[in-house]
């Protein structure tokens, strides 16, 4: 198997990643004692973690921060766990990079190049088998987006034929700093570079999650965090179907970059899933393939992040039976299912979810969607689907940003930051016009 390293860039990246190991291991160990699924763990333990003379389990994750509180925190959550993360693999620094971009890529990052690069290097040698990168970072603070497009940039330089997956949070709308819209297209014009598969969660839509369907009055960013972790280990865990057919995955990112991203314009992921619920009331619902099914094609077709107050008059076609304008549902580049739990192996999705009006001509119809599944259910529901796309889903988030960004940069609003640690007005222009590409592209389809 190949192995996956993790990389915790800010405090967004250091903690949704360490909500996320978590939940990687404690799935994985569930299944440890039962014989005929042993295989699912060694699997799940060998691409996330190293085993160690002590019993413990050591997460292959290297934690970058220029402020120790998120990453100390980290690392003391994992006392009287069965894994922990291995020591000295952590870079820190004492201050941080006050939400400026430029400092974090500009000033941090060369400093830094050769003692991050050395703690990389060292989790590599570590695996027996290298498949590739996780690297998880935010896009709305300094450090996260600086210095983790600067990292992106130099992991692609230093290990090129390494599969980097991107997961990135997205900032809320209504702000959490104010230059956040800059350091966002600063930092996609970066990563859409060097990344394989670039994959968008959304503030907005995590906290909603949390208040709508899991009952979370006061949401946290801790509640937002577990949410993300969730919707990454249902398409991170292995596939496993039975003895005979084995694992489905060999290279978890590599086999996500290959099923998603036939073409280097488009590596703009999306992920949805269902169900969500909170835990007292799990026990007291059922499911069928068939509803959830329904419920996500629904959430396919209407580009909406939850299968609760869905749009049900979206349809592929018109009452009459004539196809409906394309312009009034999304549109797919390719798309990939997980379904686990009970059953899933005799429920068949690929007829619904590849249906030629949801993808451009050009696509292959082999290429266009797969669908991935395992008996085995995942974090208790008995049943549930993880929907992994590359479509449309990414042009109206983008188009926030990038336009939020225009309108200070047009009123010339907090550039002196920006240029007073050597970024210049090109550079700018420049990361406005990558990102401006990618609308573009998706908007084509």
């Amino acid at each position: 198997m190949a192995a996956t390293v993790t990389v915790q860039l800010g405090q967004c990246g250091t903690q949704i990643g360490h909500e996320l190991l978590s939940v990687l291991h404690e799935e994985a160990t569930f299944y440890h004692h039962k014989d005929r699924l042993k295989d699912y763990n060694d699997i799940a333990m060998k691409t996330f973690f190293n085993d160690t003379q002590c019993g413990k389990h050591e997460a292959r994750s290297v934690m970058i921060d220029m402020e120790p509180k998120a990453v100390n925190w980290a690392v003391q959550d994992t006392t009287g766990k069965e894994w922990r993360y291995a020591k000295s693999q952590q870079f820190v620094q004492k201050s941080g990079s006050g939400n400026n971009w430029s400092y974090g890529f500009k000033v941090h990052a060369p400093k830094c190049k050769d003692a991050i690069i050395d703690l990389i290097r060292k989790e590599i040698e570590k695996c027996d088998y290298f498949g590739g990168f996780l690297l998880l970072m935010s896009l709305a603070g300094g450090t996260g987006s600086g210095l983790g497009a600067f990292v992106g940039n130099v992991l692609r330089d230093n290990f090129p034929r390494a599969t980097v997956l991107n997961p990135v949070v997205c900032p809320y709308t209504s702000g959490e700093v104010a230059v956040q819209n800059y350091n966002a297209v600063l930092s996609l014009s970066h990563i859409i570079a060097v990344s394989d598969a670039v994959c968008l969660l959304h503030n907005n839509q995590l906290h909603e999650i949390c208040h709508r369907l899991l009952g979370i009055k006061q949401v946290s960013f801790h509640d937002m965090n577990k949410v993300a972790a969730h919707q990454l280990a249902s398409v991170l865990l292995p596939i496993i179907q039975d003895k005979q057919s084995g694992s489905r995955f060999q290279n978890v990112l590599n086999d996500i970059a290959s099923a998603l991203v036939c073409n280097s314009r488009y590596k703009m992921l999306d992920l949805k899933c269902v169900p969500y619920m909170s835990p007292h009331t799990m026990a007291f619902n059922t499911f069928q393939w068939e509803g959830l099914a329904k419920r996500m094609f629904q959430m396919m077709l209407t580009d909406h992040h939850m299968d609760e107050g869905l749009n049900w008059r979206t349809t592929l076609t018109r009452p009459h039976g004539k196809t409906q304008r394309s312009s009034t549902y999304t549109k797919y580049v390719s798309s990939l299912l997980f379904m686990r739990g009970q059953g899933s192996t005799s429920y068949d999705l690929l007829t619904q979810f590849g249906d030629s009006r949801l993808y451009p001509t050009w696509i292959m119809p082999a290429c266009r969607n797969s669908v991935w599944k395992t008996e085995l259910p995942f974090r208790g529901y008995e049943k549930c689907i993880a929907f992994l796309s590359n479509g449309t889903s990414c042009v109206k988030s983008l188009n926030v940003l990038t336009e939020k960004a225009w309108d200070m940069f047009g009123s010339k609003a907090y550039l002196h930051h920006y240029y007073k640690y050597g970024l210049e007005e090109s550079d700018f222009i420049n990361a406005f016009a990558t990102v401006e590409n990618v609308i573009y592209s998706y908007k084509t389809l």
